[in-house]
């Protein structure tokens, strides 16, 4: 009875969908038997709905194309609101299929079954209900629904979209192959490249008047729009401060690196840079540290800010922004929606990253603004580094052995929280070529295991760096892992609650343990052995080394546990982050 279903797993396959994840359910027999039959898909059994949401979302985001996502009817639906938020404000395309009841048992005391109407509302780029097609158009109606559905989702936003499909029984579909192909026609869907016609009034001089430019690049940038960005801002001799998650901080094919921080403080000498990985220059990574210094702020003043991505992560970029005036702020997207909260945004320019560094590129001659930046970069990197020699555990120590340590070809997903503002800190540029994720859309500690685990599917070598909340937050999401030998190391730092909390004004206020810290005093090898995971307890900072090499070779997850101590971490933040600057020679 439900065959028509298997016209929409075809066409979804014709153009160009490869994965899909479902949870198990009697009223998503039809869809989920018909694509595991038909072959093509690599398909994913996860039981927890919103752990199964969160791989969808990792997997899009690794192979940068729609994940479709199978439920059955009630409330597994309503569980996949958090990574449908989180895909809708960072672009990532999910198709969503949700069995449905069928009408007759709506409102009327049937199990399972709730109105799944719109259910989303507008935190999806398109909605759907696929009705039980009529005879003359069995085939071609749900060919025509995925259609709308896959372009939806690959739009100019990215993002998600949601299919209700109210089922009837039987459930279990015939699996003929006749009904696969039934009605396939040709369909394509071409995205020219506008920079061949794109025009802007004498874009020539778009830029050219401003002799200090000043680049933002944040998340949501695509690794292959990533050397663009660098041969852009080296014609403009323009600093980058390049938040760790855009990616912009990897090695690149040109330049080189200092040496040694200590006796590079003349950028002129040669004798002081060697060839050690390439990576652009222009590139500042640092200044969240140099930064607490305001007073550098008017002197770091440009005639012009162009940002790429989202705002970066660092609040003291952001309140620096804010503290300017007069300045004019270019915000790219290639969609006309903000992401800029400063309210500083005097252009927005509604263009691809690539097209905007090919149409608007000029050559500025002057480096004098660029130095400054670079010789920051230098102090910043020459106090930052030294972390690396704290002889208890400490966050900023770990992800300096981790970027030196880890495979250049690995991907490393960044839970929110505490942690992506330590990458903020410690993670150099020009240092790796791993490639770097995180759930920046809404910012929640949300799904962190399952997106990792999503990320893992592509087979290369994957890291999660977490808190112990954030890991508790999605414990469920381990259980898929050996279902279907997915690789994931997990670098825990656990401080036995919310670390962030140390840094923000609520810290000595009443209640605040209870109310902010939420120490849960958790035993996390008990959690690797309900999941059967590998486990590893380091005590000293000095075994983390020869602990990855170790896990490297293994198979499966396993979760490397570092112990750190909130209060003190704070202290040992002030004492790593706290960069001297010579003003005088600045200037």
């Amino acid at each position: 009875m439900n065959e028509y279903i298997a016209a929409l797993v075809d066409e979804f396959y014709q153009l160009g969908v490869r994965h899909a994840v479902f949870s198990p359910g009697s009223r998503s027999t039809t869809m989920a038997m018909l694509f595991t039959e038909y072959e093509g898909f690599e398909t994913y059994m996860n039981i927890d709905e919103r752990s199964a949401s969160f791989m969808a979302l990792g997997i899009a985001k690794a192979h940068k194309e729609p994940t479709v996502l199978v439920c059955t009817s009630g409330s597994a639906v309503a569980h996949y609101l958090p990574a449908i938020l989180e895909a809708q404000y960072s672009g990532v395309p999910l198709i969503v299929l949700s069995a449905d009841r069928p009408y007759t048992l709506l409102h009327t005391g049937a199990p399972q079954t709730v109105d799944q109407q719109k259910i989303f509302g507008t935190a999806v780029n398109y909605y759907e209900e696929l009705a039980v097609p009529q005879k003359e158009h069995y085939y071609t109606y749900p060919r025509q629904v995925a259609r709308k559905a896959y372009m939806k989702a690959m739009d100019t936003k990215k993002g998600p979209v949601h299919i209700n499909i109210p089922l009837f029984e039987p459930l279990v579909p015939e699996l003929d192959r006749k009904h696969f192909e039934a009605e396939r026609s040709p369909y394509k869907v071409f995205k020219p490249n506008y920079g061949d016609v794109f025009s802007y009034q004498n874009r020539s001089l778009l830029l050219a008047q401003y002799k200090r430019v000043l680049i933002l690049a944040g998340p949501q940038i695509d690794v292959d729009e990533v050397e663009s960005i660098h041969s852009f801002a080296e014609n403009l001799q323009a600093p980058i401060l390049a938040d760790p998650l855009s990616n912009v901080r990897r090695c690149h094919k040109t330049g080189a690196i200092v040496a040694n921080y200590d006796v590079a403080s003349n950028l002129n000498n040669d004798t002081d840079m060697i060839q050690k990985k390439h990576f652009s220059d222009v590139v500042i990574s640092t200044y969240d540290a140099f930064l607490a210094d305001k007073d550098l702020w008017p002197v770091l003043k440009p005639d012009c800010v162009i940002q790429f991505g989202q705002i970066v992560v660092s609040k003291r970029v952001q309140q620096m922004v804010a503290s300017w005036d007069n300045v004019e702020y270019i915000e790219i997207n290639p969609t006309m929606d903000s992401m800029n909260p400063t309210g500083k945004t005097t252009m927005h320019m509604q263009a691809s990253i690539d097209m905007f560094t090919h149409l608007f590129a000029v050559k500025n001659e002057s480096n004098a603004y660029l130095n400054r930046w670079k010789r920051l970069e230098v102090a910043g990197k020459a106090q930052l580094s030294t972390a690396i020699e704290e002889p208890s555990c400490f966050e900023g120590r770990t992800i300096r052995e981790l970027q030196q340590h880890i495979p250049d070809n690995s991907q490393v997903l960044v839970a929110n929280s505490m942690t992506v503002r330590d990458f903020d800190y410690f993670w150099f540029s020009g240092e790796s070529d791993a490639v770097l994720y995180g759930n920046r859309g809404v910012n929640g500690i949300d799904g962190t295991v399952s997106t990792a685990l999503g990320l893992a599917a592509n087979g290369q070598p994957t890291y999660l760096v977490t808190g112990d909340l954030s890991l508790f937050h999605d414990l469920n999401g381990l259980a898929v892992a050996k279902t279907h030998n997915l690789n994931l190391t997990i670098i825990l730092h656990n401080n036995d609650g919310g670390g962030i909390f140390e840094y923000l004004p609520q810290k000595g206020t009443k209640h605040f343990d209870y109310l902010f810290s939420t120490s849960q005093g958790l035993d996390y090898s008990g959690a690797a052995k309900l999941y059967g995971c590998g486990y590893t307890k380091i005590s000293s900072p000095d075994e983390l080394v020869s602990v990855l090499a170790k896990v490297s070779k293994e198979s499966g997850v396993h979760i490397i546990e570092i112990p750190t101590d909130r209060e003190y971490s704070r202290q040992l933040h002030r004492k790593y982050t706290k960069v001297s600057v010579d003003m005088e020679a600045l200037l």
